[in-house]
């Protein structure tokens, strides 16, 4: 493999992970690191070595979490996620890997949802412990704001929002989760391709971002749920729908806004770490509107460059 090849694509996994941590209720490592051993341990053709290294990272990893409820809690949800993915790309070798990724976060959540209905009492004991999490990560941020800001006139205001932002994590969680685990499985499927298969492109670049047009119709009900007089738990509902499809949506409009005007220099990525976090809800929606608009008007010109089916971020 040519240098340039085993260079390619390590940014784009820095931001994965960088996305992954900063979306997950459930420790990053373990979204990233149990599809890995997983994909080590069973994907055909299936090789005592890599088995066996594929299961003490496992083991490795299960024992230095402890076993607290949420350690445990994001085991589970990433062993779903893992199995599902591992069938998914058993069924559809030649597929891209966000079709793949897709159907494994649906197979998970449908599994996970019969678990949970099969057990009364489990989702408010996994919500409660997701949310105190949450909650108790906003009260330490504040504490530190409160020690490095106090004598700032805007902290009391910076640390009402930490405590709102909290809120409101704790609300679209799950939203969150679904993007985390896709980041989480991105991430699995590079290191494995690129380390073990030695493929030089087990991803596309963000320009190449696509999905199925179809999924807007998971948008259109997530408002339909807001809109409907249905209840605090469809009004839940409703908000991690749009919530999520909305990260996805930003997701492609960022992809096609490069397309377009090419990747920025040093210059233009040093410009946008400035401006982004001081306008991130106008870019947000700036981001969200053209991936929208994406859906029924091809910005890009073409549709999604095919592949090989290796793994792509595109549909």
């Amino acid at each position: 493999m040519a240098a340039a090849d085993r260079a390619r694509g390590w940014g784009t996994v820095a931001l994965l992970v960088l996305g992954c941590a900063a979306t997950s209720a459930v420790q990053p490592a373990v979204l990233i690191l149990v599809p890995l051993v997983v994909l080590l341990a069973a994907m055909p053709p299936v090789h005592p070595g890599r088995m066996g290294i594929g299961l003490g990272l496992g083991a490795w990893l299960f024992q230095s979490g402890g076993r607290e409820s949420l350690w445990l809690i994001g085991w589970g949800w990433a062993l779903l996620l893992a199995a599902w993915f591992l069938v998914a790309t058993l069924a559809r070798p030649q597929a891209r890997f966000l079709p793949r990724a897709l159907g494994a976060l649906a197979g998970a959540v449908a599994s996970a949802a019969l678990l949970l209905a099969a057990a009364p009492g489990a989702w408010p004991r996994v919500d409660w412990a997701v949310r105190t999490s949450l909650r108790g990560e906003a009260t330490d941020a504040v504490l530190v704001m409160g020690t490095v800001l106090r004598d700032w006139p805007w902290a009391p205001e910076a640390m009402e929002t930490a405590y709102r932002l909290a809120e409101l994590r704790a609300m679209v969680y799950p939203a969150l989760l679904a993007l985390a685990s896709l980041a989480g499985l991105a991430v699995s499927w590079f290191a494995f391709q690129r380390i073990v298969r030695r493929e030089p492109r087990p991803l596309a670049g963000l320009r190449e971002f696509w999905f199925r047009d179809e999924l807007v119709w998971l948008l259109v009900a997530g408002i339909a749920l807001l809109v409907l007089p249905a209840g605090g738990a469809a009004q839940r509902a409703g908000w991690n729908l749009v919530a999520f499809m909305a990260g996805l949506y930003a997701l492609r409009g960022l992809g096609v806004l490069l397309s377009l005007a090419g990747m920025p220099g040093r210059a233009g990525i040093l410009l946008a770490a400035i401006v982004v976090p001081f306008l991130y809800p106008l870019v947000m929606a700036a981001t969200v509107m053209v991936g929208l608009t994406d859906t029924w008007v091809d910005l890009r010109g073409r549709g999604p460059s095919g592949d090989s089916g290796s793994g792509a971020t595109g549909s």
